[in-house]
């Protein structure tokens, strides 16, 4: 009997799948076997370079996908197999202030295939996207217990193609980042506790614990994996309690007013979850880590608050490479708000940031930090988030924009609109949050 039942779930999942495939529409002509751009930044080591042209596309806003319901946020995408895109989207009720969340399932050409209710939330502060494994599986994380007064709970969920729950897999800490699949199928995630120490986990296929790791608060930094299986992220912060003491509110303000010691590192794990070093930054790195084709490190800070600057500025923050070894390679220090960067295919850098006036700014540089060329766009808006970059070297760059830009820095069109993170499809599609409830996909006509 349990075998029969096996099969027919199996089947009615085959089934499923069958279906949306043929709802995906022409576009899943390509057959695409592995996902288009698997998680944030597109590959482990968040090089935010897609395989895939958009030399072709011209900006024409092609088509909006909004949840039905009161949705105020939805994640970066992500994209899988045969151009599904998938989302995580958040409903706020407004009568009884319960947050609730669902996994999004979206067509190329713009149509919802399926949506799954999830306990979770879906974290806001971070770079939050979902994860597709290899084998075509959604990863994503969120929050349970936020509004109900009962304790915070994180979890990991995997999610089949076809929108069945597979598995959740419940961390230690109150907030979580986002999942990072590893080229040997492991699911990393960081997490937090109120107190500004968290876990790193290594996360198997099935749902199992292959080891954890204790960090600081890397609840907002996606891990990174490089070619050598080492695993980086940012600290949020870390405070060294006394051994044996249980952290508390009461013993937090204790530790900053009596100067415990209290540091923001990056991270760097070996795949068995042995700590290599950490690198000690100036303040806390909100954002995941990007690695180079050479294995340098490029990670940004927001700058030590005790370090406030002058009336017109907040603290200076940094853009620091940091080699293989933990060693810092070099760095920049400004009064701009730098966002990751993504790295092209012929080892350039790009290097977007934001200053106090409504402008726009990219620097494509060496991996020795020397300038390439610099692109700005006064009083049009600034950048919100890290770039991205196609096949052919036209750099993506979005915040109150979207700017589409030639390898040689000169614009190519503008999409004059507030617009999140990029990701690229395998045909030069474009997809992006408009605002923060809405997926928008940008290119030129369907091929």
């Amino acid at each position: 009997m349990k075998l029969n039942l096996r099969r027919a779930v199996a089947a009615a999942a085959t089934l499923v799948a069958a279906v949306i495939l043929a709802a995906a529409g022409p576009a899943t002509s390509r057959a695409t076997s592995l996902p288009d751009w698997p998680q944030l930044g597109h590959d482990p080591a968040h090089s935010g370079r897609s395989e895939h042209s958009a030399a072709t596309s011209s900006g024409v806003l092609k088509w909006k996908f909004h949840p039905s319901g009161a949705w105020h946020r939805i994640s970066i995408p992500a994209i899988g197999a045969n151009g599904i895109i998938y989302v995580a989207g958040q409903e706020d009720d407004e009568r009884t202030h319960a947050h609730s969340t669902y996994l999004y399932a979206v067509s190329p050409g713009g149509t919802q295939l399926w949506a799954l209710p999830m306990a979770g939330r879906r974290i806001l502060e971070n770079e939050a996207s979902p994860a597709v494994g290899s084998d075509g599986t959604i990863y994503a994380t969120g929050i349970e217990n936020i509004s109900y007064g009962l304790p915070r709970k994180v979890y990991l969920y995997a999610v089949s193609a076809a929108g069945v729950l597979l598995w959740q897999s419940e961390m230690v800490g109150k907030a979580v980042s986002s999942p990072t699949v590893g080229n040997d199928g492991l699911i990393y995630v960081g997490t937090s506790d109120l107190y500004g120490n968290g876990h790193l986990y290594a996360i198997k296929r099935n749902g199992g614990l292959r080891w954890k790791i204790e960090t600081g608060d890397i609840s907002m930094s996606s891990p990174a994996v490089g070619a050598d299986s080492t695993i980086y992220a940012g600290s949020y912060g870390h405070v060294d309690f006394p051994k044996g003491a249980t952290p508390s509110a009461e013993m937090l303000g204790r530790a900053l007013k009596e100067g415990w010691k209290f540091e923001c590192d990056v991270y760097a794990v070996d795949s068995s979850g042995k700590m290599k070093w950490k690198f000690k930054t100036d303040g806390p790195v909100p954002q995941s880590p990007t690695i180079g084709t050479d294995g340098t490190i490029y990670a940004v800070d927001i700058g030590n608050a005790e370090h406030a600057g002058d009336a017109h500025h907040g603290p200076p923050e940094n853009f620091y490479a940091i080699d293989r070894n933990g060693k810092l390679k070099w760095k920049l220090t400004e009064y701009w708000g730098f966002y990751a960067p993504a790295i092209g295919a012929d080892h350039t850098i790009y290097l977007g940031f934001r200053d106090d006036s409504l402008t726009a700014y990219l620097d494509a540089m060496t991996p020795d930090g020397k300038i390439k060329w610099k692109y700005s766009d006064p009083e049009s808006g600034r950048v919100s988030w890290r770039p991205a970059t196609s096949a052919e070297g036209t750099i993506f760059l979005s915040g109150d924009g979207l700017w589409a830009l030639n390898p040689n820095g000169t614009l190519k069109w503008k999409y004059e609109h507030q617009v999140g993170s990029p990701v690229l499809g395998a045909d030069g599609t474009i997809y992006a949050i408009c605002g923060t409830h809405e997926l928008c996909a940008f290119g030129g006509p369907h091929r």
